[in-house]
């Protein structure tokens, strides 16, 4: 049977730059003797370890040997929609079975939203209150809304650019949280 290349990803709290991708793929093909993960964002940079951009043709060797999970280190710097590509190849470097995701990740931006409820969680004396600005909520909400944007243009539209505006714009706000939090 041939394979069927499948993959799931995801990002651990604490380690925002990294990319866990995990092979679900089925079936076998003795001609594949290598996979490769391409990770491409919306400029059409390729992104590598190391938090390497290049706009060349650019992917993480994943050894067959290493079994089904791969930790891509230092790979994010800000949150970014990217599109992810699993290949299995041959000796030659031809592809023997292929499969290209569209994700979000968006743990920098969440867990900065996180910092902002565990602010008011922590806030029950008397005045004042970071509840008490006159924006923080709005701003919290603006944020909130900016993130789940940017997942749902991926979700549902497949909007690689939509997504990334959305999550570019999360961030300027985290980056100028003064002004706004």
């Amino acid at each position: 049977m041939a394979i069927t290349a499948v993959f799931s990803t995801s990002q651990v709290v604490g380690n925002p730059q990294n990319i866990v991708l995990t092979d679900e793929s089925v079936g076998s093909d003795i001609l594949a003797v290598e996979r490769r993960i391409y990770v491409v964002n919306a400029a059409g940079q390729y992104l590598t370890e190391n938090y390497t951009v290049s706009d060349n043709i650019a992917y993480t060797a994943f050894p067959l040997a290493d079994g089904a999970t791969i930790t891509l280190e230092n790979i994010l710097s800000v949150d970014t929609a990217a599109y992810i590509t699993l290949t299995y190849n041959d000796v030659s470097g031809n592809v023997r079975a292929t499969v290209t995701n569209l994700v979000g990740f968006t743990m920098y931006n969440e867990s900065f939203y996180y910092t902002l409820t565990q602010s008011q969680a922590q806030q029950n004396q008397p005045p004042p209150m970071i509840m008490q600005d006159s924006v923080y909520y709005t701003n919290k909400g603006i944020l909130r809304t900016e993130i789940d944007s940017g997942n749902n243009a991926i979700e549902l539209g497949a909007d690689i650019d939509s997504a990334q505006s959305c999550y570019d714009r999360a961030s300027y706000m985290v980056a100028n949280q003064n002004t706004y939090f």
